[in-house]
């Protein structure tokens, strides 16, 4: 069984994907909320609908929101390193997750690593755990899920990813002690800042899994994977859907190549002169990452995004899972 984050934003397609899948959906998160300050968690359109959360329910599928929150590292330890403000910013947390019928809540709080100094991300890292270990202790004592999403590692080194933040702001090891699931976002091996190459390839996420796997109990990590693709070009790139990437190789007549080591299509193609190279993720991928995952023990796949897929990827899913199981 597996999650799927539902963006705001396309929320009525996300919606959909997972109603029509729900036999393969233990929870659903609505990328519902956003903490702009220590005190201050807004809600997106949309959030909290009964229609939606009712719908979810009535398929068997837990409702638990993410909060994704824009404090960077000195305003993450301002408010989460100080016992009195940390507090405040529980308690708004609290309100949401105690509201609308919800299961509990996902905390994805990413801005809080972008920082390339090792000492902040020591701060940051004591100040996120203590409010992670807070806020986890009322929600599974009142029978919520308490789930973190975090950025993916591969060692124990306190370490620059991408030139730009350290995933190393997330104590594994104690946030899977205080949580009821950790979710490892194994995606943006390549990003716009980086080269061309895959979005997830299977070495590195291997590598992703097994760390994890290996400072958390393998039963609470969810394997974060990628419906999406990205197109670079001119030392930058944009994000695709899997769909879209299929019809722009088709659309620029370029043949789309499944790389065997790591388990992804890429195409080129020119366009006003300039070169483009596309990785994505297809229905092919998301099932190999998904053998992956239950080779290592995991509880299973977080999808970002539904709607984004192609239509092929749920028959994958089901048909890996049915060969495992005989």
């Amino acid at each position: 069984m597996h999650t799927a984050w539902l963006p705001y934003w396309s929320f009525g397609a996300a919606y959909r994907t997972v109603v029509a899948n729900a036999d393969l959906f233990r929870t659903a998160s609505p990328f519902w909320y956003a903490a702009r300050s220590c005190t201050s968690i807004v809600a997106h359109d949309g959030a909290g609908s009964a229609w939606a959360v009712d719908g979810l329910h009535a398929r068997g599928v837990a409702v638990v929101p993410t909060i994704a929150s824009h404090l960077g590292p000195a305003a993450t330890v301002a408010c989460l390193g100080d016992p009195r403000t940390r507090r405040r910013h529980v308690a708004a947390v609290l309100r949401i997750a105690r509201s609308h019928g919800y299961d509990g809540i996902d905390l994805d709080y990413e801005h809080l690593a972008l920082t390339r100094r090792p000492a902040m991300a020591a701060r940051v890292r004591d100040a996120y755990t203590a409010f992670v270990e807070q806020l986890c202790a009322v929600l599974r004592a009142e029978g919520r899920q308490c789930v973190v999403t975090v950025m993916p590692r591969v060692d124990d080194r306190v370490t620059v990813w991408r030139d730009r933040l350290i995933p190393a702001v997330y104590d594994y090891e104690a946030l899977g002690a205080a949580a009821t699931r950790v979710r490892v976002m194994a995606y943006d091996q390549h990003a716009p800042n980086t080269r061309p190459g895959p979005i997830a390839g299977l070495p590195w996420v291997r590598a992703v899994a097994r760390y994890a796997g290996s400072t958390v109990p393998p039963g609470k990590v969810e394997l974060g994977v990628p419906l999406y693709g990205r197109d670079w070009s001119g030392g930058t790139a944009s994000t695709v859907t899997a769909r879209a990437a299929r019809a722009l190789a088709a659309r620029h007549g370029a043949t789309v190549t499944y790389d065997g080591t790591q388990r992804a299509p890429w195409f080129r193609y020119r366009v006003a002169g300039r070169t483009h190279t596309v990785w994505f993720s297809d229905a092919a991928s998301v099932r190999d990452r998904g053998a992956l995952a239950a080779a290592e023990g995991l509880a299973g796949l977080a999808l970002w995004a539904a709607g984004q897929e192609e239509a092929a990827t749920w028959p994958a899913l089901r048909r890996a899972a049915a060969s495992r199981s005989s």
